[in-house]
């Protein structure tokens, strides 16, 4: 009887742990399949290029559910940083360096400046008013572009960027393109998911969910935000330097109150939260944006109601969906039933 109880408590513990094998092996072999598209679009070369300017939509919606998922602040004005980072890229590519390396180094310090400087100020407001403030900041970015013209090109903006080196070899293949930045995503996403499971993660929350008890427990919870904002921010710009880099140009418009809105589709789309739902989100959302832009000019209307439609089926987004119908086929959801 006694041998009897133990399998009954061990048994399902057991098939869990072949459910969790079960889906890092799906993920694994989900990554590899990513990196080796390459080697199936040399007839049709676009269609790397459009992945290429997806993975770039995804890292930027990993930096903003860095944001969202850790705090729960919602940033209206996140495609300053996107700007920030793209202008900054191209200015100093045409007078600095064009080695990727370093001028990456260069976008995350400068990053981690402007988003100190900045969240100092911003992140002791909620809501909507922190929503606001970075929706007046972006807008401030964007309004320098044109009183700085002639430095950035005003409405025309930055043009003839250098094509990138690293350690002196051009990059200018488009499967090394997506490689790099598929391999970037890639880091980006699994040091997203180690610090929402570190002791970090949990704090942070902690702080999105009850503040004020996060507050009463002793954490820190200004320096908590700030440090998650700084760290959003710093992806984000990263995100706009490859992002010009690879285009060879940007424009005001990378930073505007239009792109911000996608980014935020991207996170709400995919799954708030979930690291990678959002990630999923902006590559479904390049792709069909691009697929129904195609067809007419009225793309925007068909791609608000898939918009709309996706957000009824799956409120949790993308993700959140998937991860449902998971734990219905996971037997070791239905062993504990």
């Amino acid at each position: 009887m006694r041998h009897g109880s133990t399998l009954k408590i061990t048994a399902p513990v057991r098939v869990r742990w072949l459910g969790v094998s079960r889906l890092a092996l799906v993920s694994v072999l989900v990554a590899l399949l990513g990196a080796l598209i390459p080697f199936w679009t040399h007839n049709a070369p676009f269609l790397l290029v459009l992945l290429s300017d997806a993975m770039i939509a995804a890292l930027v919606a990993v930096s903003l559910d860095m944001l969202m998922g850790n705090t729960g602040l919602v940033s209206f004005g996140h495609a300053g940083w996107f700007g920030l980072g793209a202008y900054a890229v191209g200015l100093l590519a045409r007078s600095v360096t064009s080695e990727m390396i370093p001028l990456l180094m260069m976008v995350i310090v400068l990053g981690i400046g402007v988003s100190w400087v900045v969240g100092r100020i911003f992140i002791r407001q909620v809501g909507t008013a922190f929503a606001i403030l970075t929706l007046a900041f972006s807008q401030v970015l964007y309004a320098l572009v044109f009183l700085f013209s002639k430095y950035t090109g005003g409405e025309d903006g930055l043009q003839a960027i250098p094509v990138p080196t690293v350690f002196g070899v051009a990059l200018s293949n488009n499967d090394a393109w997506y490689w790099v930045l598929y391999g970037i995503l890639v880091v980006a996403i699994c040091a997203a998911l180690y610090l929402r499971r570190s002791p970090l993660g949990k704090a942070w929350i902690a702080i999105r969910e009850n503040p004020e008890r996060a507050y009463f427990i002793g954490l820190n919870v200004a320096r908590l935000k700030l440090l998650s904002f700084i760290i959003s921010g710093t992806l984000a710009t990263v995100a706009g330097g490859l992002f010009v880099l690879f285009t060879g140009a940007t424009s005001p418009d990378s930073m505007s109150w239009f792109e911000s809105g996608k980014m935020l589709m991207y996170v709400v789309m995919g799954g708030v939260g979930s690291v990678v739902g959002p990630a999923i989100g902006a590559v479904v959302i390049t792709l069909a944006e691009n697929y129904i832009s195609s067809f007419t000019q009225a793309w925007l209307i068909y791609f608000g109601a898939l918009f709309i439609l996706v957000v009824i089926v799956a409120p949790n987004g993308i993700f959140g969906l998937f991860t449902r119908l998971w734990k219905l086929l996971d037997p070791g959801e239905r062993g504990e039933r």
